[in-house]
């Protein structure tokens, strides 16, 4: 029976298994038996009804028949093909966010590269009663400091030329609020700038190797500079005393309470009975206003006037004193007095020479302990500790120094690069691990003497001001 249903065709085959699933309604007893265990065997089912017919060719024609009108009927009853649209799923209209900016991520430290500072500038404002000066900031490796630099007459100041205010060893500082209570040191308006005036500023970037200097800005300074209502005292109230003192004379003066008092002048005079500054020359040049007195012991050479270096023992001498105000100077009625007659002269032979003077160094942790032949005779003045990068006899004043020492007795000196060095060939400060040559000359009035030369290996660890 199986190997018939094979030899039928194909869509008699699709047909006739088409109507025995329709016949099954009705013959739901034949259908219940050609079930096993849930499945349908319909190679029996159609077996099972084959052989109902088998031999009866009118059945199979009557059976042909109806399964062509269960065809009919089963096309008439299919459903017209629906393409079934699917909805897009609804969602609330959601306001589009544009996303934040990335924050940039903190830069992470890096050494400063040894490069020079871009277009260095300055700016100067107006900040109430003071200035408030702002620059371009250096981060280069071979940076030292910033010098703030004023001038009055000089429209391109510079330091060291024109001096300056302060020195600024912080890189990353590069403002000032200049409110004229800091004294200014080797200007050529005094120690403190006048109100409602015009003055050149300027700032001097320090190198290791060299002095970069920005454009000067002129500026004026506030009518209430430094805040100040203070009248100077009227002239004649200034006066002068020249006391005997041992072996010196000691100078006490009338002191200035205003704030518009620079300074004072120190003058003297052998042949001027009213000498002053600045025709006179001057002696001494005091900025604090409270100091109002000196002793004259002549271990200070004069500057200008007719006095030749030192004044001489058992002399008569003019002596005044010149106040300087931010808008000019006055000065006192002047007192003759005579110098004892055994004070002290510069001049006299020193009692060294140059091969008796050692030099002695030696490295205690991260500073230079340095010593040296000790000097008795009156007449030196003091000692200039002195060094070079590339000079191998280096001497003062041809190669600056680092410290001044008039204490005669103190024959020593501790390197620890906190001294900014003067008119040197490195800079203003020591580089670690580095060799310089060292001496100290001794300074007797208008005569020097240089000792030994030693060489000298700065510790690894030496403080450095820039870091």
């Amino acid at each position: 029976m199986r190997n018939k249903f094979k030899a039928l065709g194909k869509r008699t085959q699709i047909l006739l298994i088409t109507a025995t699933i329709v016949i099954t309604a009705f013959l739901s007893p034949i259908f219940v038996k050609t079930v096993t265990a849930g499945e349908i065997d319909i190679f029996q089912m159609v077996s099972t009804l084959l052989g109902k017919v088998e031999n009866q060719d009118d059945k199979i024609a009557n059976l042909e028949n109806e399964i062509d009108k269960l065809k009919e009927q089963i096309e008439q009853q299919k459903p017209d093909p629906v393409i079934e649209e699917k909805e897009e799923p609804k969602t609330d209209p959601v306001e589009e966010v544009k996303p934040e900016d990335p924050k940039p991520a903190d830069p992470k430290p890096v050494d400063p590269k040894p490069v020079e500072p871009t277009e260095p500038k300055l700016q100067v404002y107006l900040k109430e009663s003071a200035l408030k000066l702002i620059w371009t900031k250096d981060t280069s490796t071979n940076f030292q400091g910033y010098k703030i630099v004023i001038s009055k007459a000089d429209s391109t100041p510079s330091y060291p030329d024109n001096g300056y205010l302060t020195f600024i060893t912080d890189r990353y500082t590069n403002y000032w609020f200049l409110d004229n209570t800091k004294a200014y040191s080797n200007g050529d308006f005094g120690s403190y700038l006048a109100a409602d005036t015009y003055y050149y500023f300027a700032i001097t970037y320090v190198y290791k190797d060299k002095k970069v200097t920005t454009d000067a800005v002129k500026f004026k300074t506030p009518s209430s500079f430094n805040g100040s209502d203070a009248d100077p005292l009227p002239p004649e109230s200034l006066k002068l005393d020249v006391i005997l003192k041992d072996t010196g004379l000691k100078l006490l003066w009338t002191k200035e309470v205003s704030d518009q008092l620079q300074g004072y002048k120190v003058v003297i005079s052998q042949g001027n009975p009213n000498p002053s500054y600045p025709d006179d020359g001057y002696l001494k040049w005091i900025t604090d206003r409270n100091m109002n007195y000196i002793y004259l012991d002549n271990k200070t050479m004069y500057n200008g006037g007719d006095i030749d270096g030192y004044l001489k023992a058992d002399t008569n001498y003019y002596f005044t004193i010149t106040y300087i105000y931010n808008d000019g100077s006055v000065t006192t009625s002047a007192v003759m007095a005579k110098t004892p007659v055994n004070m002290y002269t510069p001049g006299s032979e020193p009692t060294l020479t140059a091969e008796q003077i050692d030099v002695n160094a030696y490295i205690e942790g991260a500073v230079i302990k340095l010593n040296w032949t000790k000097e008795t005779n009156i007449a030196l003045q003091g000692y200039k500790v002195v060094i070079s990068k590339n000079n191998s006899t280096p001497s003062y004043p041809g190669d600056g120094y680092l410290v001044w020492i008039t204490d005669c007795t103190k024959n020593y000196w501790i390197i620890d690069n906190k001294t900014a060095y003067n008119g040197g060939d490195f800079g203003e400060y020591l580089e670690a691990n580095q060799t310089y040559y060292i001496t100290v000359t001794y300074v007797y009035g208008d005569k020097k003497i240089t000792g030994e030369v030693i060489q000298v290996t700065t510790p690894p660890d030496l403080y450095i001001p820039t870091k």
